[in-house]
């Protein structure tokens, strides 16, 4: 299935860029959105009522919030401007399904050192609270790639064929086990095993490339894959 994407102009033309290469992305537009920075779908003026709340809208669009690690972390303290949390309200009053996506790895919020607990806190606190999944997706790349994947799923004809490996688990799974399910070349299966053996990313981070080939369908290739995954600076 392949799709259509609407990227705000806002954003970098590396982003436009790498959404146009997608091989699943048939037409992109860029323009001025009104929340989000990708949506996948068919995109559209919201109808709004007297009271400046949205007309229910029945049509499936996807919107993600792109932020790097330091643009999330200025967000969630930022006194004055728009803060993190009505651009989440705005997404999910406008479109059926929202995101943030992190263009970064979760190991990048240690930098900010006694803030990063509460930036940890922010993430979960967004993905239980508002439903709004907070998924670290690594390169700018993999986050085009993760958009697209997630967009697809939901625009698509449910289907009792199995998930390709590298797609991202249902969201009513754990957040730890949806982080391992975005790592490319990382399936369902895999990221199962991946969450059984280390529950919390701060278990991950402490395994060995050696220590994640013991889990069972992890070969070398794909141990590393998932060791550099939280800790690439690209």
């Amino acid at each position: 299935m392949q799709i259509s994407v609407s990227v705000d102009d806002r954003e970098p033309s590396t982003l436009v860029s790498a959404v146009r290469a997608h091989e699943d992305v048939a037409a992109v537009n860029v323009s001025r959105l009104a929340s989000g920075d990708i949506v996948v779908g068919d995109v559209r003026e919201t109808p709004v009522r007297r009271d400046r709340t949205p007309e229910p809208d029945d049509s499936v669009r996807v919107a993600f919030e792109r932020k790097t690690v330091r643009d999330y972390a200025s967000s969630v303290f930022r006194r004055s401007g728009t803060t993190l949390g009505e651009q989440v309200e705005k997404m999910n009053a406008a479109y059926a399904h929202s995101y943030v996506l992190l263009e970064g790895n979760l190991a990048d919020v240690d930098e900010f050192e006694e803030r990063a607990s509460a930036i940890r806190g922010s993430m979960a606190s967004i993905t239980a609270r508002d439903a709004t999944p907070v998924i670290p997706c690594g390169t700018q790349r993999l986050l085009v790639d993760v958009a697209v994947r997630i967009g697809r799923k939901h625009l698509e004809s449910p289907s009792t064929r199995s998930l390709r490996a590298g797609a991202v688990p249902n969201r009513n799974e754990p957040v730890t086990k949806r982080m391992y399910g975005c790592i490319e070349g990382v399936g369902p299966t895999t990221a199962a095993a991946l969450y059984d053996a280390y529950p919390t990313v701060e278990a991950v981070l402490s395994a060995s490339v050696s220590d994640l080939q013991r889990i069972g369908g992890v070969g070398e290739t794909r141990a590393r894959a998932i060791h550099e995954a939280f800790r690439s600076r690209e």
